[in-house]
């Protein structure tokens, strides 16, 4: 009897040893910053737990899509594109205004770069600002950050639809598209690479944050678009590299989240009941699954009112 008590006991801890390195693997590999050549040209960081940002190197300097959540982060991807090359930072483009994109701006200010970005973006960046720093502070202190050293940059230069950047012998295009995942949102095409960088609007596998956009049927649309674009890659905001594979799985799910909304406030389920029953267990490995109440939330607020609270 004694043996086996033992035995159990032995047993338990070992499974609670494993379940504990498990978790430490998982929580080192989100963690982990990866900075990936992807072109000859173009590199592509990508950190799990965080946001993403690009690098296009050339003779004549180097061109960046955001700069991460914090300067600190900022000052790390600079460091990464100093590993790769010395030319000057010449260009940055905000593609939204989220503050994980653009709260690490000051570092590239200081190195003399032009900050590129879409009306609506830079509009937003400004006035939503002492939101976005309320809810990036558990991320600050996450990483023992100074939120006092967050300070706001606009850009220098503000478009409508298009521009385009001739730079390093490349063609740069920025195209506003409407509203996907917020207004202002902007896709980066480098021809010469097929290759696309989009916003918050599309992630691989990642239930998106629903509380920001005006119109989900033309975040649908969008999709549909960047599905359909002749590239070999794409880049996201959050997330690994992806296929036009992946944007359809999102595209999926966004529409039956949002048609299972749809349907239960037809119904008349009050938000509510809908809390409570509205699961979609379907989704369940998906990243960001534990933020379905909020998204439930954001639907409701959208489909019964028409606004969007964020921005009074």
């Amino acid at each position: 009897m004694q043996r086996d008590v033992a035995v159990l006991v032995i047993a338990a801890f070992t499974t609670a040893a494993g379940s504990w390195a498990s978790a430490c693997a998982r929580e080192q590999r989100t963690s982990e910053v990866a900075f990936k050549q992807v072109a000859p040209d173009l590199y592509f960081l990508f950190e799990f737990s965080s946001s993403n940002a690009v690098a296009l190197t050339s003779a004549e300097g180097v061109l960046v899509i955001d700069t991460r959540q914090h300067p600190r982060d900022g000052e790390d991807l600079i460091r990464r594109i100093r590993a790769v090359t010395d030319k000057p930072i010449r260009w940055v483009i905000n593609s939204h205004f989220h503050g994980d994109h653009h709260f690490g701006n000051g570092p590239f200010k200081a190195a003399g770069a032009t900050f590129v970005a879409q009306d609506e973006t830079a509009r937003l960046m400004e006035k939503v600002q002492p939101k976005e720093m309320a809810r990036r502070q558990s991320f600050f202190k996450g990483r023992g950050y100074d939120p006092a050293e967050v300070r706001l940059v606009l850009p220098d230069v503000t478009f409508n639809s298009e521009m385009t950047i001739h730079f390093g012998g490349r063609e740069i295009r920025l195209a506003y598209l409407g509203p996907g995942q917020q207004v202002g949102d902007t896709f980066v095409f480098f021809p010469h690479a097929r290759t696309v960088f989009t916003t918050g609007m599309f992630g691989p596998h990642s239930m998106p944050n629903m509380a920001f956009t005006p119109s989900v049927e033309n975040w649908l649309a969008l999709l549909d678009k960047v599905a359909a674009m002749d590239v070999d890659q794409i880049l996201p905001a959050h997330g690994d590299v992806s296929t036009s594979k992946d944007v359809k799985e999102l595209s999926a799910m966004i529409a039956d989240e949002y048609a299972t909304v749809k349907d239960a406030i037809a119904k008349g389920v009050s938000l509510d009941d809908a809390l409570k029953t509205l699961r979609l267990p379907q989704y369940k490995d998906w990243r960001n699954y534990g933020r379905l109440d909020n998204e439930i939330r954001a639907l409701y607020e959208l489909i019964t009112t028409g606004k969007r609270s964020y921005f009074d």
